[in-house]
C-alpha cells in the first residue's frame, strides 16, 4: 500500500506540515479574519493554530496505536466497520469537494496576469501538473516541498519586511475593545484553516521513516506556521485597515503592489507571483492526494495511480461550477464550517473512542 512504498524523512515531514499550514491560505486568510473579528483578526489565527497543534498530538497518538495504517484505514477498526467506512468516505469526499475550490482560486489570481487566457485552459494545465506530480509518487512531492517551503517562507518575509515602513500600527489598537466574543466567532472560521495540515498529515503520517519525528514536525511546524500567519494578518490590518481588508479578495497581492523603496524598487507583483505559483503547487497536491490515496485505501486497492486520471477529470468539471469569483468566494466560505470543521472534529472524537476502547496495535 501507499505507506509501505512512500517514505519521508523527519525534515520532509516538517516541511509538509509547513506546506499544509501555510499553503496558499496566506493569500485569503486576512479577509475572513477581519470580517469576523475586526482589528483583532490576528488573535483567532494564533489560537486556532495552538488548538490544531493539540489535535495534531491526538493524531500522533492514533498513529502510535496504528503505526502501519492511515486515518482512512484504521477508522473502521475504531468506529466499527459501517461507521468507520462511512467516516472514511466522508474524509475522501470532503477533500474531493475542496480541491476544485482551491484550483479555481489559483486560476482566478493567475487571470490577473493572463486576462485573455480561457479559464478552462489554465485549469487543464493545473490538472496536468497535478497528474504528473502524483504519478511520480508522494516521496518526490515531499522532496520538492523541502525546497519550495523554504523559498515560500522567505518570499513572504520579504514582502512583509518591505512593507514595514508603510504600516500604521494604530489600526491594530485598541486590542480586544469588543471583548472575546468576536474572537470566538473568528475562531470557528480560523480553526478549520489551521486543521488542513493536520487532516493532510492523517494521510502521510505512516510514511515517516522514524515515528518520533512526527512529534517534532507538529510541535515545531504548527507554531511556526501559526506565528507567520498571525504576523501576516496583523500586517495586512496595519497596512490597509479593517474596512478595506474586509473588501479585498487577495489582500497580500494588494499590499505587495504598493511596495516603494527609493526610486528603483517598486511594485513587487512579480515576487508575489513567484510566491503564489510555489504555494499553489504545494496546495494543489495537499488537496488532491487525500482524495486519490484515500479512495484507493477505502476501496482496498493495491495502487492509487489508476485513480489519478478519473478523479482529476471530476475535479476539472467541479472547478468550472462557480460562474465567477464572487460565487467562488461564497463556496470557499462554506467549505470551512460544512466540510473542514466536521472532519477536524472527527480526529479528536476518534482518538477518544480509541482511548475508551483501549485499542493499541503498536
Amino acid at each position: 500500500m501507499f505507506q509501505d512504498k512512500e517514505k519521508v524523512s523527519g525534515n520532509q515531514g516538517l516541511m509538509l506540515i509547513l506546506a499544509g499550514g501555510i499553503g496558499n491560505i496566506f493569500v485569503v486568510l486576512a479577509v475572513p479574519a477581519v470580517q469576523a473579528t475586526g482589528r483583532d483578526g490576528w488573535l483567532p489565527v494564533l489560537i486556532a493554530y495552538i488548538l490544531a497543534t493539540v489535535v495534531g498530538l491526538a493524531l500522533l497518538d492514533l498513529g502510535r496505536r496504528f503505526p502501519n495504517q492511515t486515518f482512512v484505514q484504521y477508522l473502521p477498526v475504531i468506529l466499527g466497520k459501517f461507521w468507520g467506512k462511512l467516516a472514511g468516505l466522508a474524509y475522501v469526499i470532503g477533500w474531493l469537494l475542496m480541491a476544485p475550490l482551491i484550483v479555481r482560486e489559483i486560476v482566478e489570481l493567475i487571470r490577473f496576469f493572463l486576462p485573455f487566457t480561457p479559464t478552462l485552459i489554465i485549469i487543464i494545465l493545473m490538472a496536468l501538473l497535478a497528474i504528473y506530480a502524483m504519478s511520480k509518487g508522494f516521496e518526490v512531492y515531499a522532496r520538492t516541498a523541502e525546497l519550495f517551503v523554504v523559498i515560500m517562507i522567505l518570499l513572504i518575509i520579504v514582502i512583509l519586511g518591505l512593507n514595514f515602513s508603510n504600516l500604521t500600527w494604530k489600526n491594530l489598537t485598541p486590542v480586544l475593545a469588543n471583548g472575546f466574543g468576536p474572537v470566538f466567532k473568528g475562531l470557528w472560521i480560523q480553526f478549520p484553516y489551521a486543521m488542513e495540515t493536520i487532516l493532510f498529515m492523517a494521510l502521510w503520517l505512516p510514511c515517516l521513516n522514524k515515528r518520533r519525528e512526527g512529534r517534532r514536525a507538529v510541535l515545531l511546524g504548527m507554531p511556526l506556521a501559526g506565528i507567520l500567519l498571525t504576523v501576516l494578518v496583523a500586517v495586512n490590518i496595519a497596512f490597509t485597515g479593517t474596512a478595506l481588508t474586509s473588501r479585498l479578495i487577495f489582500p497580500i497581492f494588494y499590499m505587495s503592489s504598493y511596495i516603494y523603496i527609493g526610486n528603483f524598487l517598486t511594485g513587487m507583483e512579480a515576487v508575489f507571483m513567484a510566491l503564489w505559483m510555489i504555494s499553489s503547487y504545494l496546495e494543489i497536491m495537499i488537496f488532491c492526494y487525500p482524495s486519490v490515496v484515500g479512495l484507493a485505501q477505502w476501496l482496498n486497492l493495491k495502487k492509487y495511480q489508476p485513480l489519478i486520471l478519473p478523479l482529476m477529470v471530476i475535479i476539472i468539471v467541479l472547478t468550472m461550477v462557480p460562474s465567477n469569483v464572487i460565487e467562488l468566494m461564497k463556496l470557499d466560505t462554506l467549505k470551512n464550517p460544512v466540510i473542514l470543521l466536521p472532519l477536524s472534529l472527527l480526529i479528536p472524537f476518534t482518538w477518544i473512542i480509541a482511548v475508551i476502547r483501549k485499542l493499541d496495535y503498536s
